[in-house]
C-alpha cells in the first residue's frame, strides 16, 4: 500500500472512536511485548488458527476471532495498520457515526478473518492483525469519496514505483541485475528530476506532496492482493507471512457495509474537498 498522508476530506467532530481503536491496539501489542519468551505461544493461543477453528468450534477458538484484530506481530505490523486507519478512519466515522463505524470495522475484521479461514486450509499458522477491519475502513472511504484525492511525500510515490516495477519483472521472469536494474536506475533518476524540478530544490521536491485519486490508490490496493490471493491458491506457500485474503474479505465486506448502513447524508453533501 502506497503511504498517504492525507485524503482531504473535512470533518466536522473528533474522531473519538477511530482513536480508541488506536489506543486498544497499542495497548495489545504492548501487552504481547511484557509477555517475553512466550510471545509466539500467546500469539498461537490468541490469533485465529484456521485449522483449530475447522477442527472444533469451542468459546475460545471463537473469542479468537476478536481477539486476533487486536494483535501485531511487530512494531511496524502495528505501525502501518494504525497510520492508515488514523488517515482514513476520521472521515468514515464521521460519516456513519460512532456506533455504526464500530460495527463496520469490526464487521470487516470478521470477514476478513472468514475469508482467510475459507482459503487456508488446515493451516497450523495463526492469522492476526488489523489489516481486514482497517482494509473495510479504506474501502467505506472509497465508496463515499471515489474522487478524493490522496497525497503523499513525493519520494514514497518514486520508492513504491520502483519497488512495484522490480516485482513486475521478477514475476515474467527478467533478472533485475540485467533489463531490471538499468531500466529501474534510469526510472529512478528521470522521477527524482520531475520531483524536484519546480519544488524548491533537492530535498523540498522528495518531501513535496504529490496529490493522488483515492481510486487509483485503493484500486491498485485491492488488484494487488487479489492478484497475490490467487497465487496464493495455486501455491500456499506464496503468501509467507501476509494475510492476502484477510485484506481481501475485509475490503469487500467494507465496501458492502459502505452501502447498506446509514449515513448522515446531510454532512456528506456538505463536506468539501480540500486542495
Amino acid at each position: 500500500m502506497l503511504p498517504v498522508v492525507s485524503h482531504e476530506v473535512q470533518t466536522r467532530r473528533w474522531p473519538y472512536v477511530t482513536i480508541c481503536l488506536i489506543g486498544l491496539n497499542v495497548i495489545a501489542f504492548a501487552f504481547e511485548a511484557s509477555v517475553g519468551t512466550r510471545f509466539v505461544p500467546f500469539l498461537q493461543e490468541w490469533g485465529v488458527v484456521p485449522g483449530r477453528i475447522q477442527a472444533e468450534t469451542t468459546t475460545h477458538n471463537l473469542f479468537t476471532v476478536g481477539s486476533s484484530m487486536f494483535l501485531h506481530v511487530g512494531f511496524v505490523h502495528l505501525l502501518g495498520n494504525m497510520w492508515f486507519l488514523y488517515v482514513f478512519g476520521d472521515a468514515v466515522e464521521d460519516a456513519f457515526g460512532p456506533w455504526w463505524y464500530l460495527g463496520l470495522y469490526l464487521a470487516s475484521g470478521f470477514f476478513g478473518t472468514m475469508a482467510f479461514v475459507a482459503t487456508a486450509g488446515a493451516s497450523p499458522l495463526p492469522v492476526i492483525g488489523a489489516s481486514g477491519a482497517v482494509s473495510g475502513v479504506m474501502a467505506a472511504s472509497l465508496v463515499m469519496w471515489p474522487k478524493a484525492r490522496l497525497k503523499t511525500p513525493g519520494i514514497f510515490l518514486l520508492l513504491f514505483t520502483l519497488g512495484l516495477m522490480y516485482e513486475l519483472f521478477i514475476a515474467v521472469g527478467i533478472p533485475s541485475i540485467l533489463l531490471g536494474g538499468p531500466f529501474l536506475f534510469i526510472v529512478g533518476v528521470v522521477g527524482t528530476l520531475l520531483l524536484t524540478r519546480n519544488a524548491g530544490g533537492f530535498v523540498a521536491g522528495l518531501l513535496h506532496l504529490v496529490a493522488i485519486p483515492a481510486w487509483a490508490v485503493l484500486g491498485l490496493y485491492v488488484s494487488l492482493q487479489l492478484f497475490s490471493g490467487l497465487l496464493v491458491v495455486v501455491n500456499p506457500a506464496y503468501a509467507g507471512a501476509v494475510g492476502y485474503w484477510a485484506h481481501i474479505g475485509g475490503f469487500a465486506g467494507g465496501a458492502i457495509l459502505a452501502w447498506v448502513f446509514p449515513k448522515h447524508p446531510h454532512l456528506l453533501a456538505d463536506r468539501p474537498l480540500l486542495g
